[in-house]
This record gives structure tokens, sequence and C-alpha cells, in this order.
């Protein structure tokens, strides 16, 4: 599904303060796959996400998604594809407070044409996730778990083939970080979904298929 070819990503390039974020990244996913992304902090893994989730682009390489290149495609179309192809769920949530769980689900929503039965179906989700009943419940409300619920069900809205999940589970406790991660086994064996969570938690790491090591930029 997903394949890169020496894909590299310079920040500030030929600036005294050139990064070099990636360097020379060959990478194979394959279809309803479940990964994990680890190493130290600054060593590329966000970056590495924001390329995969069309985010940012990279210098150099080839990205092919379902076989075709998305390196070059304009940021129209590179919205349309990341809008068609991928949900997002980030460490801080990123709900709007004053919205409710319902209307912080619908996002999503508003740039997708396939706005039928918007209202059945968040409320189906919403209850797939146990969160049902604070479908009315302002964000503001809710605890760490519950708002991640709401994140994950944010990033299912649009049915996407692929889950990117950075650091999913570093702002809740044990508890918490492990009923959210049994969501993403269950996403991934159920509803067949692609995973990938970057984490630096060895425990969440190694209950995935497998784990992509990145250290200053490269894989190992």
């Amino acid at each position: 599904m997903i394949e890169l070819k020496g894909i590299s990503k310079v920040y500030n390039k030929s600036k005294p303060n050139e990064v070099k974020a990636l360097q020379n990244i060959n990478l194979k996913i394959e279809a309803e796959s479940m990964l994990a992304i680890m190493g130290p902090s600054g060593s590329g893994k966000s970056t590495l996400l924001n390329i995969l989730g069309c985010l940012d682009v990279p210098t150099a390489g080839i990205y092919k998604l379902n076989n075709q290149e998305i390196q070059s495609l304009s940021q129209g179309k590179l919205a349309a594809v990341r809008n068609r192809h991928f949900g997002f769920v980030v460490q801080d949530f990123a709900l709007i407070e004053e919205y409710t769980v319902m209307k912080n689900v619908e996002i999503p929503l508003h740039y997708s044409k396939n706005k039928a039965n918007k209202k059945e179906r968040i409320l189906t989700l919403l209850d797939t996730l146990g969160m049902k009943e604070k479908a009315s419940e302002y964000a503001y409300n809710l605890s760490g778990g519950q708002r991640q619920r709401v994140a994950i069900a944010r990033a299912l809205i649009n049915n996407p083939d692929i889950i990117l999940a950075d650091e999913p589970t570093g702002a809740l406790d044990q508890e918490m970080g492990e009923q959210v991660l049994s969501i993403f086994k269950r996403i991934n064996k159920e509803q067949n979904k692609t995973v990938l969570i970057v984490t630096h938690d060895d425990k969440i790491a190694k209950q995935c298929e497998g784990i992509v090591n990145i250290v200053d930029g490269k894989i190992y």
C-alpha cells in the first residue's frame, strides 16, 4: 500500500542551520498492518508521519500510495488524498473545547463529499467506542481517556484506509493507554485498517506487528 524510496527531508537547505530530518528512507508498509515507529526525540519520527499523511512533502525521493506517486501532487490534490485515505490521532487530542463530542467528530465531514446520514454515522461510531452517551457533552468536561476516544472517532468518521497516531497514549495513564491501544488493535483487526503508531513506549510497540526504528533520520 505504501512505498517510500530514497525519501529525504531537509529544512533550511543550504543554510548554516540546515537540518536533515530524514535521510534516504526506504520503507514498505503493507495494507492492514499495525506498526510502531520508534526513536529518540528529534530522530525524525513525526516528520516521517507528516510525510506519510501528506501534511508535508519530501525534499527528495518517491512516495507511492496504492501505486500513485504522491510527492509531486499539488496542495489541493494532497488535501484530497489526505482526507480520503488518512485519519489522524495526536497526543494532545486536538479537540475544540467549546464543541460537543458530536460536533468535534463531525469536523472532517465538512471537507468530505460524503455527508449523507452524518448524524447516524457519528452516533454509530461513538457507540462502538463507548462514547454514545457523551455525544452532547462538551469537550472540556471529558476525561483524558474519553477525549482520546473522541479523537479516534474523529479520525475514523471518513472511513480512511490508514490511521496515523502520534504518541496517542502519551497523555494518558497506563490503564487508559492500554484501553486506547486495544481500540487500535480492534480497528486494525475488525475494520482492516492500517495503523501506524509513533511511540516512545516499548510496551505499546511490542504489541504491534512490527517496529520501525529511526535514529538521526535513518531507519535501523
